[in-house]
């Protein structure tokens, strides 16, 4: 018993060991395939960090010409800023868009011109989802100078100048300056536009209104500023000083594939022309008047087709610039139908005049883009008005044209003339008569045995009432309604 005992105690130490050994193998598998699946995942972890580091080092070390290339459109900004170059530098964003062209550069060289037109070009630069360029090759004042600061990129090259850009307003053949609240307006234009395109707001604002703060070493309060090149790259209104348009590219670092210079079609400097504020007036006035000549003069004739040729050429040219709508056209057209109603068919002045000069006043706003430019517009239409009357009454005579009007031959008593009664009506007063049109206050009416033109004193008498002749002068006949 005591010998099995033993033998058993030696088994199970024997066993134990066994068990021991093979637990510590245990731990010594697990242990090697924890290290294995860390060095698994650190191993992944640092793949990862690592592609993504190369990913982006890859996109970094992208050239910036291969960001930039594309197709490169230049639009030439030249001269008086008008209706007709906002006009064409409009369509040509759009084109831009549509055929999605990389950049667009502006060539700048004015002097200014209209706010209005000014103030859309920026709305549509500021709107553009393109890179937008100003090459200011000579001068960027006034309304081009909003133009200018309103894109992107400034450049400009050695002796130009940007900024001087006080308002003001054409009163006839005078320059006058315009209200503090256009000039406010008109600042508010300009840091805006420098706002958006991370410019100083200052510089900007002190270009319009001269109520502005010192800036030292650039302009005092009270004096406009206009910064030349360099001192327009020292203040971040340059981005670059360059010669040429290659020049341009290379310093934009842009390796265009194709560079395309537009310019206005025909009929976009027909339209210019012809929504020139001079050459807009005129063709209104020459067409109002020779058609009015026309109709209450001579009929119908050749005068009449050239007032309509006027007409459609002032209307077509602002409706091709999208300077005014057909509204304007058919308020004009309403106008002129319930003047000439007035005129030839409906007697004395009413309701329907009163509307009809509503209708043309409105037309003319419309076409002019504001009452001020309305009233300076009509300022000078009286004007030219003036001076075609005179013209009329010197040469009118010398025209065969009007022969039929002017008297030429002298009406001597030698001739076979002789005078006649100066008061030919008097024996009519007191006598009573019967009107056969309604007076208002002129009308005809039968006195006696005739059929005369007569005047009320001022009232108005129906057809067929009873009257009295009251007063003759000379040839005007007044007469007063009887009661009863």
């Amino acid at each position: 018993m005591k010998s099995e005992n033993v033998k058993q105690l030696k088994l199970a130490e024997n066993n134990g060991g066994a068990v021991s050994s093979v637990q510590s193998q245990i731990k010594v598998v697990c242990s090697a395939r924890r290290f294995v699946c860390l060095a698994v995942f650190l191993g992944l972890f640092f793949l990862g960090f690592s592609n993504e580091k190369i990913n982006a080092q890859s996109a970094s070390s992208k050239s910036p010409e291969q960001e930039k290339t594309g197709s490169v459109l230049v639009i030439p900004v030249i001269g008086d800023i008008d209706s007709g170059v906002s006009f064409f530098v409009q369509r040509m964003l759009r084109k831009a868009e549509r055929e999605k062209i990389s950049v667009v550069v502006l060539e700048i060289n004015s002097n200014g011109g209209l706010v209005k037109e000014a103030q859309d070009i920026k709305d549509a630069l500021l709107r553009s989802p393109i890179l937008t360029v100003a090459f200011v090759k000579g001068r960027a004042l006034s309304a081009a100078a909003l133009i200018t600061i309103s894109c992107e990129k400034i450049l400009m090259t050695q002796g130009a100048e940007l900024g001087a850009a006080t308002p003001f307003m054409l009163m006839g053949p005078s320059v006058k300056a315009a209200e503090p609240k256009f000039v406010s307006a008109f600042r508010a234009e300009f840091e805006g536009a420098a706002e958006a395109r991370k410019r100083p707001k200052s510089l900007a604002g002190a270009m319009v209104d001269k109520d502005h703060d010192s800036i030292p070493g650039l302009v005092k309060r009270g004096e406009i500023l206009t910064l030349t090149t360099e001192t327009a790259g020292e203040h971040g209104y340059c981005d670059h000083i360059v010669s040429d348009l290659d020049h341009a590219m290379k310093r934009l670092k842009i390796n265009p594939s194709v560079i395309e210079r537009v310019e206005p079609t025909s009929g976009e400097e027909l339209a210019r022309w012809l929504t020139n504020p001079n050459v807009s007036v005129l063709l209104f006035t020459v067409g109002i008047w020779t058609i009015i000549l026309e109709l209450v003069i001579f009929g119908w004739g050749i005068l009449g087709w050239v007032g309509l040729m006027c007409l459609a050429l002032f209307f077509g040219g602002h409706l091709f610039a999208y300077l005014a709508g057909m509204e304007a056209l058919i308020l004009f057209f309403v106008g002129m139908l319930l003047l000439l109603l007035e005129l030839l068919i409906i007697p004395g002045f009413g309701i329907t005049g009163i509307l009809g000069i509503l209708s043309l006043g409105i037309s003319i706003v419309i076409v002019f883009g504001g009452v001020y430019t309305a009233i300076h517009a009509i300022s000078k239409m009286m004007a030219l008005s003036i001076l075609f009357f005179i013209a009329l009454y010197y040469m009118g005579p010398k025209v065969k044209l009007f022969d039929s009007f002017v008297l030429k031959q002298e009406l001597s008593t030698s001739g076979g003339f002789v005078a006649v009664d100066a008061n030919p009506y008097d024996s009519l007063l007191n006598l009573e008569g019967i009107t056969l049109s309604p007076c208002r206050p002129s009308g005809f009416a039968r006195i006696g045995s005739e059929r005369l033109e007569v005047v009320s004193e001022g009232d108005f008498i129906e057809r067929e009432k009873r009257v009295v002749v009251v007063k003759v002068e000379g040839t005007k006949i007044v007469i007063r309604a009887l009661v009863g």
